[in-house]
């Protein structure tokens, strides 16, 4: 007589709580008193090799949403404010930096505080994304020893759920429209917005998928992220237009992914303008690079990087 299939376990098989119950289907999960074999982990060996298997990219997409949404709430729980802490940094950020350069150093940018405004949004999810990122093996470390599932989930879900943030945080922009109406234009190029959100989520997703594994192998990686982040900033025209920038340095500098998608977003937004074909280049061959990068990094150290989790 065949013997049913155990039920999911409870808190002890699902570390993360109750968001991961529903996930029968995507998960193998170990445990010292017991393994629970999801059906869908077959699908998911399947997908180590590396061969095309929809049903199983479906179910890691699947969990990607879930880990994303988890990710997200954990990160408010228990705080009386929730996401509008998130919000309150680029606000005060902006007044400082725009008090400063407009007051004490006389910058001539139009319309300065929504110039900046915008560049903080953007540089706000690139930082948190690339340090949680980061860390996401580490943090995550008994659910990477204890369950099989699509482990590039744990980067993507990172990089996801502070786009999430992104996205309530850009809301903000739309409360300044009264208070400097000249400084936006409502035209078709605000349709690029959509488009360039999606390429910075790529790159994103590439820079973390290599130093989540690298970091669990080598933990000087976060320091090294940390520091390249600093640095980044300042090459990053976050709160000076790229035209202040001297030739030659400005030609190369154009060719920041980060800083051609702050270009293209403050054209579409201030300007209504479309991105020059220059632009479009310089924020898809290096993002496509270093996604492609990131990506055959993460599966030749993965398996190695499990040892040392």
């Amino acid at each position: 007589m065949s013997t049913p299939r155990p039920s999911p376990p409870g808190s002890d098989a699902t570390p993360a709580g109750g968001e991961f119950a529903a996930l029968p289907l995507l998960w193998l999960h170990r445990t010292p008193t017991r393994t629970w074999n999801g059906p869908g982990s077959d699908l998911h060996a399947s997908g180590l090799t590396g061969s095309v298997n929809f049903p199983w990219l479906r179910r890691s997409l699947h969990v990607v949403r879930v880990l994303t949404r988890y990710d997200f709430r954990g990160r408010y729980r228990a705080q009386a404010l929730g996401v509008l802490w998130s919000l309150l940094n680029p606000l005060v950020m902006m007044s400082i930096i725009s008090l400063v350069l407009t007051r004490v150093f006389r910058t001539s940018t139009p319309n300065f505080p929504i110039f900046v405004l915008i560049g903080l949004l953007v540089w706000q999810w690139i930082t948190n994304a690339v340090s949680a990122g980061t860390q996401a093996f580490v943090a995550n470390a008994e659910l990477v020893k204890r369950t099989v599932f699509a482990r590039e989930a744990l980067p993507t879900a990172s990089v996801l759920s502070y786009g999430i943030n992104f996205c309530f945080e850009a809301l903000v922009v739309l409360a300044f429209v009264p208070i400097f109406p000249n400084a936006f234009r409502l035209s078709s190029a605000l349709l690029v917005v959509p488009a360039v959100v999606a390429i910075l989520a790529v790159l994103l997703i590439g820079v973390t998928l290599a130093t989540s594994v690298l970091n669990v192998i080598y933990r000087d990686v976060a320091y090294l992220v940390n520091t390249g982040l600093a640095i980044l900033y300042w090459l990053t025209p976050v709160f000076y237009p790229t035209e202040v920038i001297p030739e030659p340095y400005r030609s190369i500098l154009e060719w920041n992914p980060a800083g051609a998608m702050l270009t293209a977003l403050r054209g579409a937004v201030m300007l209504g303008q479309w991105p020059a074909a220059r632009t479009w280049a310089a924020m898809l061959l290096p993002t496509f690079a270093i996604a492609g990068l990131g990506w055959l990094l993460f599966q030749r150290h993965e398996r190695m990087a499990l040892d040392h989790v």
